[in-house]
Parts: C-alpha cells; structure tokens; sequence
C-alpha cells in the first residue's frame, strides 16, 4: 500500500499493472488487499493475471471490483478439454465460462491468453477454442503458438524435435519451435486471422451500442471505423489458412 501511495503521489500513473503470475494465490490475500486500498480510501484501476478457477468465488470478483480492478488475465488457452487436460492447465471449459461470466457482471473486463499448436491439437479443437471465444467476447486476447520451456514434461517429449530453435529469442513471429499438426504458415495465417475476425466481432457489438444509444469509448469508435477493413481481412486470411494447409 505504501509503495501504491507513492506512486500515485509521484507518478500519477493511468492504471497499474501486476505482474503476479497468479494474483491472489494465497487464500485470503484478494479480501485483504482489498480492505487495505478502502482503507486508505486510494481510487486506482489495475489489470492482474490470475487463474479461471480462483475466480470462481464470487466474493474475490467483489474485492476486486472494490479494489479498482479493470482488466483481469487469465491463461484460457484453448476452448477443447482435450488440450486443456493434456497441458495438465487443471482447470476445465466450465469454469472459464462460469469466470468470464463473473467479471462481466462486476464490470472487470475478461482478458485471455490463447495458444495454438500443443501436441495432438486437431482442427476441432481449434474450432472449438474459436467457439469459446466469440460465445465468450473478451475485452482483448494474446495469441501464442505453444513454447516447450525446459523442465516441463511438454519440453522431455518434443526436446528431440527442437534442433537449433531451443530458446525464447526463436519464438518471434509465431516460430514453430517443434514440428506440430499443421505448418507454422498454417499458425501464423491462424493468429491472423482470428486476431482480425475478433476485432470484427468487436466493432460489430460497438455498433449495436451506438444504435442503442449508448455510450463507446475512442478505442471501440476505431473498431466501428475499422469495420469494412476487419472484415475484409478475415475473408481474406481465411484463404490463405486453406492455402497454408494445403502446403
């Protein structure tokens, strides 16, 4: 707290970022955090990473809320329970419905983190991750293709297939670090293309507010305006996807 008042003295930042990978971890730290920034009666937004299944309690959403949250992170990965139990991520489809749905009702703004690529990964289950994420509709996404990090049993079953692209610097662009389904053309074109079909989604509710009369901000007026320029993209990288694949 007193490091949070300090910066807001000094600073005066536009909101702070966590960098916990799992924020609140420990039972009770989110109710206490909480109180804490009442208290001293501090008004700042944050954004934080966290698990789906630690949202699940509705009263931390509460604390958050209370605290100042804004945007709140979590590592979904994939909309296919096939992936998600073969990752050993631990949590399961329901549970990161059930959170989203939780945030949205305290106004914090669902962020995810999506990969792409995991072993055994088929087109369905990269269907069925599309389908929890337009049913779903976070505020933003990240897209990755999946990493092997040394000392995961993920990193012992593809260690042979790395060759020379071992370490982090060779993952720009979406690099394949190990031979997976389909191309790295096919991923690159995929990350695209769903990037743009979201932002398509996006602008698309953005309009449906204004015709309703309610208010957007700047960001969703560039979606709106960014609508025959979105579309035309994810037409576009649709193709080109078919095209990778045949490759």
């Amino acid at each position: 707290m007193e490091e949070i008042k300090l910066l807001l003295q000094g600073v005066q930042p536009t909101h702070f970022w966590f960098c916990d990978d799992i924020f609140g971890l420990k039972p009770g730290w989110i109710k206490k955090f909480s109180e804490l920034v009442q208290k001293e009666k501090l008004q700042f937004k944050f954004k934080i990473q966290c698990r789906a299944d630690l949202l699940l309690d509705e009263s931390n959403i509460e604390h958050l809320e209370k605290a100042g949250c804004d945007e709140i992170w979590i590592g979904a990965e994939s909309g296919s329970q096939k992936i998600l139990d073969a990752m050993d991520k631990g949590t399961t489809i329901e549970q990161i419905y059930r959170c989203t749905e939780l945030m949205k009702k305290h106004n914090i703004k669902p962020c995810f983190f999506l990969q792409f690529g995991y072993l055994g990964e088929t087109k369905e289950d990269i269907e069925a991750t599309q389908k929890m994420l337009f049913d779903l509709m976070p505020h933003d996404i990240g897209i990755s293709v999946s990493y092997p990090l040394p000392g995961t049993k993920f990193y012992e079953i593809v260690r042979n297939d790395l060759k020379e692209k071992q370490n982090w610097n060779d993952s720009d662009e979406l690099l394949m670090m190990f031979h997976s389904t389909y191309s790295p053309a096919y991923y690159k074109q995929l990350h695209r293309y769903i990037h743009k079909r979201f932002r398509r989604a996006q602008g698309i509710e953005n309009l449906k507010k204004i015709l309703s009369a309610k208010k957007i901000s700047p960001t969703e007026l560039k979606r709106i305006i960014g609508l025959p320029y979105f579309s035309s993209m994810a037409f576009l990288l649709k193709y080109k996807i078919k095209q990778a694949d045949v490759q």
